[in-house]
């Protein structure tokens, strides 16, 4: 942050200067500490700061002369310090607190936005944040979902109701880098997409970046999403329940040591199982559940040390024979297994190296699998994958630029296998242990008062494959005013692990294989512009224009072998471009939200075919609005959005079988097979899909204790939004039905905090 003044000081008149420092502590260890969120001021003036992570913090456009500087923080004691501002130069200083605990009276703190903050600080190409209370309100399918929120923002593409998998500026869904506090996470949902694997009271806020990422980052083609764990700071233990129509959460959280150390724990459970048990023995038995906890402490010397856990789990154990009718039970229905589930455990150890460096170093095992098993053995098919991360960065601030280069150690072991244990035959096992290492590194310069340059290498190196490349990055800033900015960014990126999901609009078997001797590495380039106005700390406009070329993007082949390895893809190229426009804004009162359009075409070819992927949506509008009162809280969401592609079926046949017991071809017995035959891939398109959600909540106090029921309205238009066409050509004339995705849908919940 104090990297920043000199672009801050360029910027601001003759008449102004720059005061930049960090805010440090000395308890009775000796060790000096930073003092993070310490709010600094100066009397009658109106910059002000919160202090980061490391304690440091930037006022910019002060002006000359002598000023009061005031620091206060929760647990020290206030101090005031004279200072002397000289115009056109950076003052530099450092205040020691004195820790004083003491009991405030309730305030309200409105600290600077820290979309401001990034706006002057860096290109952030592609780069949307936001924090949790920037979409509380937002109305929810069953309970708050922060990847649903993700798919109302601009470049994401949602595929339907029923899926919370994302598709970025025309990107597939495993081609996005999806992180629990930096740490990766595999299939961020459960079983078929209709959740996410994030619990809406762990989440403290999202950083979305849609393309042209920083060299840290890699191993993904379309976005980076990174969510982060919520820290409580308030002293004592705090906790929130959450029940909804979906499943009951429950978060107990807290601090020790004048605020230097925080911890939190949650759990969910979805519970339709237990609800139907108590009405009938003929249920279907599925529950999933989700654990988290995050903890982190300061230590002496400035040390930090974070901790993130996570583990879920869905799981179905159902005899379908219970359910099958009296007349008979087909050799299918019997007893069937679907076991699903992530998991995570992260740590990040940063301790600064003098005034202006720091060191982090991470550690991470994440792992996803998943067991189909039908008739108890008859069939079963398992995938899993389970991810060992070592990484670490070097950051140095200084006068002009900030500098940082890194490392990535990663090894992984695959599986995926089909077969039957009852009758002891293996049709497909493949088993990976793919190992990879990348370095990187990035440079942040502030040319000027009107330029902030990006550019970054990142190297990698793959075991299997034998195969090394260099990725290069880069990303522009230019301030036409302090208030508006053009940018622009280039960048290549590469991804050598995979999914076998297919094109299709549900997500419920993943596969995850990776790339090896038979199996290339795809890559793609990104080619952004775009334009930039902040509504001071209130909001912003962003136009942005996006241009994407892939190479060996992977096409599942519906007719390979199992026998032979290397045939499970199709290596396909392909491009993707448009326009996104977010108009954000965002207060401490009144109405808020965005506006989110984009834009877009994206389109695959292979030899001499060429198709557009599914997921390829050309108009999608997202209207959102929370309007926060005294006791109530509203929020409404409008989404039109034009259909995305399908594969009509244009004719059946029925397949003749041969009974070699009378050398006669028939329709079969008991039962006629029919076969669908298809028309060009993708060449039909499902209507326009239009979607209005309300919501709205009441704030109830009760002594300690905040309860806050909401009830949500999906689709209260009751628009017939088509998910799938079946059609009966055995009728004349053939018909074609279309099913709806989500009907009228009301939900309830509430929330109870202490």
């Amino acid at each position: 942050m104090i990297a920043a003044a000199p672009a801050l000081l360029a910027a601001q008149g003759a008449g102004s200067g720059v005061v930049a420092g960090r805010v440090i502590a000395r308890p009775d260890s000796g060790a000096v500490i930073a003092v993070t969120g310490a709010a600094v001021s100066i009397s009658e003036e109106a910059s002000r700061a919160t202090t980061d992570s490391t304690g440091r913090f930037v006022l910019g456009a002060v002006s000359a002369g002598s000023h009061s500087l005031i620091v206060r923080q929760r647990g020290y004691r206030d101090a005031t310090t004279t200072i002397d501002v000289i115009a056109g130069d950076t003052l530099r200083i450092e205040i020691a607190l004195e820790q004083e605990p003491h009991r405030l009276a309730a305030v309200q703190t409105v600290a600077r936005s820290p979309d401001a903050e990034t706006f002057e600080t860096k290109p952030a190409v592609g780069t949307i944040s936001m924090t949790a209370a920037a979409f509380a309100g937002v109305p929810v399918v069953g309970e708050p979902d922060v990847v649903r929120v993700a798919q109302l923002l601009p470049g994401v593409v949602a595929r339907n109701d029923f899926n919370t998998g994302l598709n970025v500026r025309g990107g597939e869904a495993d081609q996005n880098l999806i992180l629990l506090d930096g740490y990766p996470v595999y299939n961020p949902f459960h079983l078929g997409g209709l959740a996410s694997t994030f619990m809406d009271a762990t989440v403290g806020g999202i950083e979305l970046m849609t393309a042209a990422f920083p060299a840290r980052f890699g191993g993904r083609l379309s976005s980076v999403l990174d969510v982060h764990s919520a820290e409580d700071a308030r002293p004592g233990m705090h906790g929130t329940a959450d029940v909804s129509a979906l499943g009951a959460t429950a978060r107990l959280a807290g601090s020790a040591d004048h605020g230097r150390a925080t911890w939190s724990i949650a759990g969910r459970r979805t519970y339709a199982d237990a609800l139907a048990s108590m009405f009938t023995d003929n249920i279907f038995p599925y529950h999933f559940h989700d654990l988290h906890a995050h903890a982190s402490w300061s230590l002496a010397g400035g040390t930090h040390l974070t901790v993130t856990a996570y583990e879920g789990r869905d799981v179905l154990d159902a005899n379908l024979a219970e359910f099958a009718s009296d007349s008979g039970t087909k050799a299918g229905a019997g007893q069937w297994a679907f076991d699903w589930g992530n998991r995570l455990l992260g740590a990040t150890i940063s301790r600064p190296l003098g005034t202006n460096a720091t060191v982090e170093q991470r550690v991470s095992l994440s792992g996803f699998s998943t067991l189909l098993d039908l008739g108890d053995g008859a069939f079963s098919q398992r995938s899993s994958i389970n991810d060992l991360t070592l990484s670490g960065s070097l950051l140095a601030h200084g006068s002009s630029d900030d500098r940082s280069v890194g490392y990535e150690l990663a090894a992984q072991r695959v599986r995926y296998a089909s077969g039957s244990a009852q009758t002891a035959t293996t049709s497909y096992d493949l088993r990976q242990r793919p190992a990879s290492a990348a370095a990187w590194v990035d440079d942040i310069w502030r040319l000027s008062s009107r330029w902030i340059v990006e550019g970054g290498l990142r190297g990698e190196v793959l075991r299997d494959r034998r195969w090394a490349s260099l990725s290069p990055r880069l990303s522009l800033k230019y301030f036409v005013r302090p208030d508006f900015a053009l940018t622009a960014a280039a960048a290549r990126v590469t991804q050598s692990q995979h999914s076998l999901t297919g094109d299709g609009p549900l997500r419920y078997f993943e596969v995850w294989i990776a790339s090896d001797s038979v199996i290339p590495v795809a890559s793609a380039w990104h080619w952004v512009a775009g334009a930039e106005h902040r509504l001071g700390d209130a909001g912003t406009v962003r136009v942005e224009g996006f241009y994407k070329r892939y190479d060996n993007v992977l096409d599942v082949n519906p007719s390979e072998d199992p026998a032979i390895h290397g045939d499970e893809f199709f290596a396909a190229t392909g491009t993707s471009y448009g326009v996104d426009l977010l108009a954000k804004l965002q207060r401490a009162k009144g109405v808020n939200g965005w506006i989110a359009y984009t834009y877009g075409v994206s389109s695959r070819s292979r030899d001499s075919l060429r198709w557009t992927p599914g997921h390829d949506r050309r108009h999608d509008l997202n209207v959102v609005a929370t309007w926060r009162l005294t006791d109530y809280r509203l929020g409404a969401r409008l989404g039109v959005a034009s259909g995305t592609p399908y594969t009509p079926i244009v004719g059946e046949i029925a397949r003749r079988t041969y009974d070699p017991s009378t050398d006669t071809w028939g329709a079969g017995d008991p039962q006629r097979q029919v076969e669908s035959l298809a028309g060009a891939r993708n060449s039909a398109r499902f209507p326009t899909n239009t979607r209005l959600d309300v919501e709205a909540s009441r704030v109830f106090k009760l002594r300690s204790a905040t309860i806050a029921p909401y009830v949500s309205v999906l689709n209260t238009l009751n628009a017939k939004n088509v998910f799938v066409y079946l059609y009966r050509y055995s009728i004349d004339p053939p018909t074609r039905r279309g099913y709806s995705q989500f009907p009228i849908l009301p939900s309830v919940g509430v929330r109870v905090e202490f």
